[in-house]
């Protein structure tokens, strides 16, 4: 009895987690008696011997995700302090295609909303806790099975392009890192915090690969940054920016940048880093250079009712140059958690529901 018991738990556990549920050949799925699934099989999802359906194939960049982290970041002293991180945000992507053959154009589009995280318990200055947060962000990527440029001559002539193309952007960024900037002569530290007001950037994916979430993204673009300090050391509070100094950076172009993501193709495993040199013209009417840094790897590890927990690892790096009296800031964080995600990929499942009538029923006349 407690053998049969045991042996009921362990296939619900392999059914119900979305690594475990894989159909390849003489693999746990055919052991429990699943379904085998096709590489081009379309559908996401494989039935129990019940009769149940589970979701198999999920996609990273479509979920709400609510997660905690351990994470250390380096002080403006060069010590590495522990902090918990708290992890929010929605995402959401959509494809379309357009035409057959070789005249077949895909589209990817993805969107983030109020996604980033906080340190509430890690405060630089003041009541205020680290955090990193953007309010939107939006990317868009073209996909031409046969792409090539067209030159309007007579005849037109056309020439191979051996490229995607895509539009990656982002507005209301704000970020209060753990390292603060500290004075060029005294070392003492300043309060500090950055406003990303835009950031656009245009690129081209020389891997064209046919798999969603997989790219090379070479890109140029704008972007204008605020940066808000606190006031000189001596001449108002010094845990408080409620006497800022700002200094506006505006890069009119000059923003180069490289992105690599990867996605398996049952979207369990994704990888997404990106690295950026900004030369750029500052409110104190100099060019000066900035670069940023980020890498995350994602792992979905078990599916609960068809939502996924994953786990993460994130590293984030970000070079501020030196500015008014300051000298050069170096933030750079790692942390290590678990996500817990609602999906939002369209379930093929879920039928469509007829609208309500509000029409006030009528009663038949009595016979």
């Amino acid at each position: 009895m407690i053998r049969r018991s045991l042996t009921a738990a362990i296939a619900a556990i392999a059914i119900t987690s979305a690594p475990m549920a894989v159909a390849d050949e003489g693999g746990l799925g055919a052991q429990l008696g699943l379904p085998e699934r096709s590489p081009q099989a379309l559908d996401d999802f494989i039935h129990s011997p019940k009769g149940r359906t589970f979701r198999v194939r999920f996609d990273p960049e479509s979920r709400i995700r609510l997660g905690a982290a351990a994470s250390g970041a380096r002080k403006e002293n060069g010590r590495i302090t522990p902090a918990l991180e708290v992890h929010a945000g929605i995402s959401v992507r959509r494809r379309y295609a357009f035409g057959e053959g070789p005249s077949r154009i895909e589209w990817q589009f993805d969107q983030r909303i109020l996604s980033g995280f906080v340190a509430p318990f890690a405060r630089p200055f003041g009541d205020m806790p680290s955090f990193d947060a953007v309010l939107y962000g939006a990317a868009a990527h073209r996909h031409d099975l046969a792409p090539r440029i067209v030159l309007p001559s007579s005849p037109p002539l056309s020439i191979p392009f051996p490229f995607d193309v895509g539009f990656d952007a982002e507005f209301g960024r704000v970020t209060v890192p753990r390292a603060l900037p500290t004075g060029a002569a005294d070392g003492g530290a300043i309060p500090f915090l950055r406003v990303s007001v835009a950031r656009a950037t245009a690129y081209l994916d020389p891997l064209r690969s046919n798999h969603p979430g997989r790219s090379l993204e070479i890109g140029v673009g704008v972007r204008y940054d605020l940066d808000v300090y606190g006031a000189q050391r001596g001449t108002g509070p010094a845990d408080s920016i409620a006497r800022p100094r700002l200094v506006h950076r505006v890069a009119p172009g000059t923003a180069g940048s490289i992105r690599f993501r990867f996605e398996t193709q049952d979207g369990l495993l994704s990888l997404d880093t990106r690295a950026e040199i900004t030369p750029h013209w500052t409110s104190e009417r100099t060019w000066k250079l900035a670069a940023l840094g980020y890498g995350r790897v994602e792992r979905t590890i078990l599916a609960i009712n068809d939502e996924p927990i994953s786990v993460f690892l994130e590293g984030s790096y970000r070079l501020v140059p030196p500015t008014l009296e300051l000298a050069t800031l170096h933030d750079v964080r790692a942390s290590l958690g678990i996500s817990f995600g609602l999906d939002l990929t369209p379930d093929p499942r879920v039928k469509k529901i007829q609208p309500r009538s509000r029409q006030i029923p009528t009663t038949a006349p009595a016979p």
